[in-house]
């Protein structure tokens, strides 16, 4: 099955895709990894964002290649301390919606008074510029389960 990011960022007068999210409030992120990091390098997207409820993976593509092996992992931060509902059943939907609700209050203020200041410093220099110069949507519709 073809890989389909959750949200999307792309330049306002354009469509050129400046920052890839995929939201995953239940599965393994290592399932999603390398996926992300192959939709990262079809697109020349230079930077990444794996969301989960507890830890977000921030990737950047380094265009030095020819594969995904471009794509380099910076690190993994702390999730905003609401998300730690998400944990508990509640549907990717729903958790989807979460972090593009994030995303847009983060493009609007550059700061989230629930997002750990390590993960705000991380964010602030490789994903709020994106947010910044971008527009934030959904890639596609989004299932309730």
């Amino acid at each position: 099955m073809p890989f389909n990011p959750d949200i999307v960022v792309t330049e306002s007068d354009s469509s050129q895709v400046l920052l890839i999210v995929e939201a995953k409030a239940t599965s393994s992120p290592a399932q999603s990894e390398s996926q992300l990091k192959r939709y990262m390098w079809e697109m020349s997207c230079p930077v990444g964002l794996l969301a989960s409820p507890r830890i977000i993976y921030l990737y950047r593509n380094r265009f030095t290649g020819y594969s995904d092996d471009s794509i380099q992992k910076l690190g993994e931060f702390p999730s905003p301390g609401g998300w730690s509902v998400f944990e508990k059943g509640k549907s990717g939907g729903q958790f989807e919606a979460r972090v593009q609700s994030w995303l847009e209050k983060l493009g609007r203020n550059g700061k989230d008074p629930e997002t750990p200041s390590e993960t705000e410093e991380a964010l602030s220099e490789y994903v709020l510029p994106s947010l910044l110069n971008g527009r934030i949507h959904a890639a596609g519709p989004r299932l309730s389960a």
